[in-house]
């Protein structure tokens, strides 16, 4: 057995299907990933002997509405690259707005084309205002001049409305983290912003991001289930530990889960070679 040491990068992980745990215990053999990331640690097993479902069969469903897998998604992108970002992005559109998400997501595209010629990454979210109209709020990882955000907005969206050239974009600092974090918190929580109108068709995806924004080192070992477990015990026990001082009660079932703020404590076990 060989421990595999990696680094990649990766713009957000598909979760592997849980398995039920009596028969990952079944199981001869296990592959256990760990993937450290800046703030976070993800912890998988995989069973070696079942095949593997090939992606081409699978169809992915036609997207209605913000769930709550999309926001723990979009919090953990956010949470393990949250040195990168430098200033909010809002793109809002005038009086006269489309109400097809094909054609708002051109817009949009045309303006993170316009990022990507300037080297800024970003990390984008779809909101609707009461008025019916979408929005988008952009996290960028640079600064953009307000006069020439306003432009390229207005040219990309052909409104020819002076009030729009003037209000139809903000820009504003990152101050800190937390309020970094305050600002996702409060988009998560307008849930009654992510529902669109219903006269708002074909609405799309709810959020996205430049690709390769997360960089992580990953672990692999095989072995049987119980010894792969009794592998990661310590760091079990740190992370249940971890929960209980914000008073919140954590039970591992025996599959895979995620370390929040389990990296400091990764490099720690690693420098005491554990």
């Amino acid at each position: 057995m060989q421990l595999v040491n990696e680094k990649r990068g990766m713009l957000e992980h598909a979760p592997l299907k849980k398995m039920n745990n009596k028969l990952l215990r079944s199981i001869d053999e296990c592959l256990l990933t760990i993937k450290v990331f800046e703030r976070d640690v993800k912890m998988e097993f995989s069973p070696q002997n079942i095949p593997k479902v090939s992606r081409g069969t699978q169809r992915r469903t036609r997207i209605v509405n913000f769930s709550k897998r999309s926001a723990k998604r979009l919090k953990f992108l956010i949470r393990n690259s949250e040195n990168l970002w430098k200033a909010f992005v809002t793109l809002t559109y005038p009086a006269d707005f489309p109400c097809d998400g094909r054609k708002t997501k051109k817009h949009l595209n045309a303006f993170l084309q316009y990022l990507r010629r300037k080297d800024i990454k970003f990390t984008w979210v779809l909101e609707f205002q009461s008025r019916g109209a979408p929005h988008y709020h952009i996290i960028v990882s640079d600064f953009i001049h307000k006069n020439e955000l306003s432009q390229v907005w207005y040219r990309i969206v052909g409104s020819q409305d002076g009030k729009h050239l003037k209000a139809g974009t903000g820009i504003e600092a990152i101050k800190s983290k937390g309020h970094l974090f305050g600002y996702l918190s409060n988009y998560i929580k307008k849930l009654d912003q992510k529902t669109p109108p219903e006269e708002f068709e074909n609405v799309g995806r709810f959020w996205g991001a430049s690709r390769n924004l997360l960089t992580f080192e990953m672990f692999q070992q095989v072995n049987h289930f119980y010894k792969l477990s009794r592998m990661i015990k310590l760091i079990r026990l740190w992370y249940k530990a971890h929960l209980r001082q914000f008073g919140i009660k954590w039970r591992w079932r025996g599959q895979g889960f995620t370390a929040l703020d389990g990296t400091n404590y990764i490099k720690q076990l690693k420098e005491l070679r554990i």
